[in-house]
């Protein structure tokens, strides 16, 4: 069977069980498995600048979106604005664009050859991003993007289903790997609420701050925000 062709059935499949928390980890492994690619990350953006890591399936998708969310660029972050994929089959002869994002990526994931960001949409509202990566170079043909498509429509859906519901009630998603998204994600958003008020200043310009500071000193964003909280390491007004 042509890649691609089974991914439907796969992601169909991959929704059904009760399970939730293994929700986002089961259709990103879906997706993997129906679909000509290595590792998958699934992101969720509740806004322009809020995004939450829903469940990534290898080390390399979990690293990529960590350092979408550290920079504030990359293919996912496009997709998402855009609402079209962004797609690098080759990252050998035609290197990403992104300043921050590209050159952290290589660095830590310098065998990397190839990646795709999906938007995951319902209607025209974009309710997140699929990050599908490669080991080695290789352009989608026009039948496994229809596949891809139509496997990620199924996903939106079933993320849809689960998490829109929660989320206007206010409810925490029970989602794995929890000390995961706490670490990267939630002490990031509640640092960057505790500098606001510290600085007199909006979140979106806090969170902006704190990403500066993350990418001058080198230092990793969650370790800076965890920091913050810890009232150990807050910087002063100017």
């Amino acid at each position: 069977m042509k890649p691609g062709f089974d991914a439907v059935r796969l992601v169909h499949a991959a929704a059904r069980p009760h399970d939730h928390a293994q929700l986002p980890r089961r259709l990103c492994t879906a997706l993997r498995q129906g679909l000509p690619v290595d590792e998958v990350a699934l992101c969720l953006f509740t806004s322009r600048e809020c995004r939450q890591l829903l469940g990534a399936c290898g080390p390399a998708a979990l690293r990529l979106e960590e350092v979408q969310f550290e920079t504030g660029e990359g293919p996912g972050t496009e997709a998402a604005a855009t609402g079209r994929p962004v797609l690098y089959p080759d990252l050998r002869t035609r290197p990403m664009p992104y300043p921050f994002f590209a050159p952290r990526l290589h660095e830590e994931a310098a065998h990397v050859a190839a990646v795709y960001a999906f938007p995951l949409a319902l209607g025209s509202h974009i309710l997140g991003t699929a990050q599908c990566l490669r080991y080695r170079p290789h352009r989608l043909d026009a039948t496994v993007l229809a596949h891809t498509t139509a496997a990620l429509e199924v996903t939106a859906g079933a993320i849809a289903d689960f998490c829109l519901p929660r989320l206007a009630a206010g409810e925490a998603l029970p989602w794995e790997p929890a000390e995961t998204l706490a670490a990267h994600w939630e002490t990031t958003y509640r640092a960057s609420g505790l500098l606001a008020d510290l600085l007199d200043t909006s979140v979106t310009d806090a969170f902006a701050r704190l990403r500066a500071i993350a990418f001058t000193t080198a230092r990793p964003l969650p370790a800076l925000a965890q920091d913050i909280l810890s009232s150990r390491d807050t910087p002063r007004r100017e």
